[in-house]
């Protein structure tokens, strides 16, 4: 077997309906009323008040950076397992 030279098989659909499928419902209120987005992106503005200063450890910007970005990776992983999957015919019985 000769190895593919696009392994990746990369596919923007894949990149477009991932971001849209986690943007929905990290976009909820349901953090004490604020959305996950939400959270990130104030804490990001929060952050760069202070510019040439990085954020602390104890900053809850990571965590809502590593959150959001976790549910991100997670939801484009599951896109390309499906979305290829399907296109090459690997859920067929």
């Amino acid at each position: 077997m000769c190895f593919q030279p696009d392994w990746l098989r990369r596919d923007l659909n894949v990149i477009g309906f991932g971001l849209i499928g986690w943007l929905a419902p990290s976009s909820i209120p349901a953090i004490g009323g604020k959305s996950l987005t939400g959270l990130f992106f104030e804490s990001i503005g929060t952050e760069l008040a202070h510019f040439p200063t990085p954020p602390p450890l104890t900053s809850q910007f990571w965590l809502w950076l590593v959150t959001w970005h976790l549910g991100l990776f997670i939801c484009l992983t599951f896109g390309q397992i499906g979305f290829k999957g399907r296109t090459e015919d690997y859920f067929q019985k």
